[in-house]
C-alpha cells in the first residue's frame, strides 16, 4: 500500500471515530438512549485501528529519508 494512501486513509479513520465520539455524547446528553454504547465502541475500535495505521505510515517515511 502506498504510503500516502495509508496515511490519507487512517487520518479518515480517526476523523470518523472522532465524529463518533462528539455524536455519542450528544446522544448521551440528549436522550439517555444506550445507542452510544454502540458508537463508543465503534469509534474506540476506529481509533485502535487509525492510530497505529499512521503510526506505521510515518515510520515507514522516515526510514525512507534515512537510506
Amino acid at each position: 500500500m502506498n504510503d500516502r494512501i495509508m496515511e490519507a486513509f487512517s487520518i479518515t479513520i480517526i476523523t470518523i471515530a472522532t465524529i463518533a465520539l462528539v455524536t455519542a455524547t450528544a446522544l448521551e446528553v440528549y436522550t439517555k438512549e444506550p445507542i452510544y454504547l454502540l458508537l463508543i465502541k465503534v469509534s474506540a475500535g476506529l481509533f485502535g485501528v487509525g492510530g497505529p495505521l499512521l503510526g506505521w505510515s510515518i515510520a515507514k517515511r522516515s526510514k525512507r529519508g534515512k537510506k
